[in-house]
């Protein structure tokens, strides 16, 4: 069986079995060979490059037999799914005729696998609407060169996608500042409070949200789990955390996460790094819990993220444990309830075991697209910069900040 699994970061989804729904499908002809859906099929070969598809078996050589054009399943007349994944389609998703293109294919389509191509453009919002997709369950554009941000569609529908894969883009739930929203310039763009640097490439905010805030935010955590099932342990393939991805939480949650990016957590981050605002995007945002009760997740082992920048916020006190250990250093940092920890992802680190209660943290992992010259010396310095040997000044320690 072919599975397709979830790459790390902010995407959601489960094994699923292709083979069989391609093996499975009977040759037929289309009763109408001038149908709406065979025009978008030929739309959509035309405008996704398709004379130079690495395959293209059968494509346009019989209007009568376009059940045989490779990558295509019919459930009776209709197309079903459509799988050109790693088959070199090349155009801008969002044109408007493209859109129009799925669009016709939007009553009976089921599941699209386009990744691992070179689609350039924005995720159109008519792929969220439920009206004009009412069956689609599966959509995968991941490695792509898509661009920009998701709409709120997305993260709002009623009946969450089986699988829905957007990593390896620019793409993002998340509010990115560009040059239009910039307004007041990055120089006046503070938040976050003092900051205190105890390992190199690692800076902690002590007081980066308030209590109440914080409160808040879990708040809405845990309404949101008991309204859906409870929380999520399976979308980080690696290194599973018990959590709940913030992207496609919507509404409340997801609103009051960006604006805590858009006026303290990004400009922070910009500051630190000196990297430019517009050169930060949020790829993968979610609010975990480790408890310290038998039976549930209380840490985490040593990973790196799939990230240039990650960060970790303490959501709350009350817990004995926890914090996060970089292991190269031999150190801990376990900041209070308010505080955030920021670091260069391809750092080794953990999480700490949580002893006693619940620990809540919301984690991020960042993407940097450097918009200049310098941004590229400095990302690169960044991943490339050699570890200072600190261990033996630094010994075995924790940093614990009031």
């Amino acid at each position: 069986m072919e599975e397709r699994q979830s790459g790390e970061g902010g995407n959601i989804g489960k094994a699923v079995d292709v083979t069989n729904e391609v093996s499975s499908t009977k040759k037929r002809k289309l009763s109408v060979s001038r149908s709406p859906q065979m025009d978008a099929l030929k739309t959509i070969y035309a405008s996704l490059g398709g004379p130079e598809w690495t395959r293209q078996d059968n494509w346009l050589f019989n209007d009568h037999e376009c059940c045989e054009w490779q990558g295509i399943t019919f459930k009776g007349d209709n197309v079903k799914m459509l799988e050109l994944s790693q088959n070199n389609l090349r155009g801008c998703l969002d044109d408007p005729i493209l859109v129009d293109a799925f669009a016709k294919l939007g009553p009976t389509l089921e599941q699209l696998w386009i990744s691992e191509n070179a689609i350039t453009g924005n995720l159109p919002a008519i792929f969220a609407d439920e009206l004009l997709f009412p069956h689609l369950s599966i959509l995968d554009v991941g490695s792509n060169q898509l661009r920009g941000s998701l709409h709120p569609a997305f993260a709002k529908r009623a009946t969450p996608f089986a699988w829905f894969d957007t990593s390896g883009n620019q793409l993002t739930s998340y509010y990115r500042y560009n040059s239009s929203n910039n307004d007041h310039g990055e120089a006046s763009v503070g938040g976050g409070g003092p900051t205190s640097s105890p390992l190199p490439h690692v800076h902690v905010a002590p007081s980066l949200l308030t209590k109440p805030q914080c409160t808040d935010l879990v708040d809405l955590a845990i309404h949101h789990t008991e309204a859906n099932g409870g929380w999520t342990m399976d979308r980080h393939k690696a290194y599973k955390t018990t959590d709940i991805d913030i992207a496609i939480c919507g509404d409340k949650l997801l609103d009051t996460c960006n604006d805590h990016l858009r006026t303290t957590i990004l400009p922070l981050m910009a500051r630190l790094f000196e990297f430019s605002l517009v050169d930060l995007a949020i790829e993968d945002l979610f609010l975990a819990r480790y408890s310290a009760v038998k039976g549930q997740q209380s840490m985490l082992s040593k990973h790196t993220d799939d990230s240039e920048l990650s960060f970790v916020i303490t959501l709350n006190d009350g817990f004995k444990g926890g914090g996060t250990r970089f292991i190269d250093d031999d150190t801990t940092v376990a900041p209070n309830c308010g505080a955030g920890v920021f670091f260069c992802g391809n750092r080794l680190h953990s999480g700490v075991e949580v002893v006693e209660g619940d620990r809540y943290i919301l984690a991020g992992f960042v993407r940097v697209y450097p918009s200049t010259t310098e941004g590229f010396a400095k990302l690169d310095c960044l991943l490339n910069k050699p570890k200072v040997e600190i261990g033996s000044i630094w010994g075995e320690m924790a940093i614990h900040l009031e």
